[in-house]
């Protein structure tokens, strides 16, 4: 069947309602549409103005400027102005304008950044006064602009049962009729554009992780962002640690390709921790890329880590002195450094502690075939070949993984069935993944980085399933497991964090002061011990190998070797591992009369090992 080629056609197949609807709509694209005394045009906006015959005439006030919708949050307040605005360079831009903007400083805020988007006013306009008068006419005609659902932060928002994840310059999927938009995305938003094919990031970068664990796992970080939310998951980071040259910044590319130009989404830590609220606000339910974790303020790098995991931003008030909301946040971040977060508090006199170390899981970058992150090169002549390929490939093809990914997915999340049955299968994932992975007996602590990891596999099993990554079934599924047996590796231990840090701390005590500080019971010496901290006796004559059994003030006890520690849990877990003879009155510590003190004291008595105990 041939094309309509004009009116005539039109009416004969579709009838002469349609043919006065498209004349109507030209008509009016020329005419332009009135909002009280202003028209916009395709052009400009146009003002009328009463001239000395008593009709009218039409003056432009400003480049193209019309509003589009009315916008408010799911509670109902936040009511904004949706306008769609041509700068001077004729590229149309979507403007949130909130009711208070319009008002505040009469208006002032609000035209500064009209003329910031590029907006321009007609010269001999009163542009106080007339801008002010425009958006109140648009405001007027609000009961019919559609409604659009504002969103405070980027992520996923949810209004019944419909589901829409929400980037800072477009939205995929919308609430039931409403559209959604973002109010404010602020300097700093990730850039999620896309350039090339999803065929082209397959062939050019999606195959040459295929073998290689470390890239493997940092692509799957931001699909495994996106699925915090529907999941419930725990927010949470991975620095990859490695020598300089090792491919830590290869990796970074390569991750960050897999949601937009990495140039733009790989942010410098060479920030406070409070300047990170803002950053990590606006990578909700996403991931957020930070190279070099040691450009960061030593002394804050702990804050950092605790303020990235935990979600929540600080407390504020308004000019007003009222409480503010605070910002919230659940993201996944991937960082880089030469050193682990252990070393880098350690530069500055600070422990680490198990908390920030659960947080922030540290990844070998060394593959372990002296190649860097680089397992298998894929017919590269050298690491350094491929590393110069990713790079170069991840600036050139990016962003279309992610907006692949969350297409489908808000698709499945607003389908009932599709949402159960999905997230059932996420879930099988990650418990396989744990199964697997694992250890038994393993400590609550090594299960719950163990979640972080698994739902990285799922995020990039549920890529692959998806058909996006050209990846075999299992690959993202052995990578995950691959960095978390390093991890554990490196970590030393299954056990919980605490327990092993406060044993070496203890360990590391007496082999720095089990001689100078501790007197010896037997010795006839008169010979002062500076800094007493208690005294010590040999019981060699019980064991092949020499030994001493020590006898601690409670001032050393609580002070030093608890030092850092709760001195009860101490106790308990210095008890449980046959390190501490508590009294037989039950107490911790025990009564004992001591040379040169002329009376009982109070003491921590630990005993000296035994032949089975070479492992404590």
């Amino acid at each position: 069947m041939a094309e309509n080629t004009d009116f005539n056609d039109l009416a004969k197949a579709k009838g002469l309602k349609l043919v006065e609807k498209n004349i109507k709509g030209a008509i009016d694209a020329a005419q332009g549409i009135p909002f009280g005394r202003y028209v916009v045009t395709n052009r400009a906006v146009m003002m009328q103005i009463d001239n000395k015959d008593g009709g009218t005439e039409e003056h432009p006030l400003c480049t193209r400027l019309a509003p589009i919708g009315i916008a408010r949050t799911n509670h109902g307040d936040g009511f904004t102005l949706v306008l769609e605005l041509t700068d001077m360079d004729h590229r149309r831009k979507t403007w949130a304008l909130s009711q208070e903007q319009i008002y505040r400083s009469g208006g002032e805020e609000a035209r500064i950044q009209f003329v910031s988007l590029g907006g321009s006013f007609a010269p001999n306009t009163k542009e106080r006064s007339q801008f002010m008068d425009l958006m109140k006419s648009f405001c007027r005609a609000a009961d019919n602009l559609p409604r659009i659902t504002l969103a405070d932060r980027s992520g996923w928002i949810t209004k019944g049962e419909h589901s829409a994840y929400v980037m800072p310059e477009s939205t995929i999927g919308t609430l039931g009729d409403e559209s959604v938009i973002l109010s404010d995305p602020g300097d700093g938003a990730p850039d999620y554009s896309v350039n090339g094919t999803l065929k082209e990031w397959r062939e050019q970068i999606g195959r040459f992780c295929v073998g290689n664990s470390r890239l493997v796992f940092a692509c799957t970080l931001p699909l495994a962002g996106a699925l915090l939310g529907p999941t419930g998951g725990e927010g949470g980071g991975f620095n990859i640690v490695g020598h300089s040259g090792d491919g830590k910044t290869t990796t970074m590319h390569v991750a960050a390709s897999v949601t937009g130009p990495p140039q733009h989404q790989i942010k410098t830590c060479d920030n406070t921790a409070n300047a990170f609220e803002s950053t990590a606000a606006q990578h909700n339910d996403a991931c957020l890329f930070m190279d070099e974790l040691g450009q960061a303020p030593p002394e804050q790098i702990g804050q950092i880590v605790y303020k990235l995991a935990g979600g929540v931003g600080r407390g504020r008030a308004d000019q007003h002195g009222n409480a503010r909301s605070r910002r919230q946040w659940k993201i996944s971040f991937l960082t880089t450094g030469e050193t682990d977060l252990g070393t880098m508090l350690a530069s500055v006199g600070k422990r680490s502690f198990a908390g920030q170390e659960l947080r922030l899981a540290d990844i070998p970058a060394d593959a372990g075939q002296k190649m860097g992150v680089f397992e298998n090169l894929h017919g590269m002549e050298g690491p350094a070949q491929l590393a110069d390929h990713l790079k170069a490939a991840s600036c050139k093809y990016h962003g279309a993984v992610l907006h692949a990914y969350l297409t489908k997915l808000v698709a499945e999340m607003n389908d009932p069935q599709q949402r159960i049955s999905r997230l059932k299968w996420i879930a099988e994932i990650q418990q396989q993944f744990s199964r697997t992975a694992v250890p038994p007996a393993a400590s609550g602590q090594v299960h719950r980085v163990a979640a972080r990891f698994a739902l990285a596999a799922a995020g990039g099993e549920l890529a692959t399933l998806y058909g996006l990554t050209g990846w075999k079934v299992g690959e993202a599924m052995d990578a995950a497991l691959t960095c978390f047996q390093a991890w554990l590796a490196r970590r030393g231990t299954a056990g919980q964090a605490e327990v092993e840090q406060f044993l070496q701390q203890v360990g590391a005590f007496f082999e720095l002061h089990g001689e100078s500080r501790f007197t010896l019971m037997s010795s006839k010496s008169r010979q002062p011990t500076i800094n007493r901290a208690g005294f010590r006796n040999n019981v060699s004559e019980l064991l092949e190998d020499e030994a001493y059994e020590y006898f601690v003030f409670p001032s050393a006890y609580n002070n030093e070797i608890c030092k850092g520690f709760d001195s009860r849990w101490c106790t308990e877990v210095l008890i449980e591992k046959g390190l501490l003879k508590p009294g037989t009155n039950g107490k911790a510590s025990i009564s004992r009369r001591l040379p040169g003190l002329g009376k009982t004291a109070r003491c921590y008595h630990f005993a000296a090992p035994t032949e089975n105990d070479d492992d404590q």
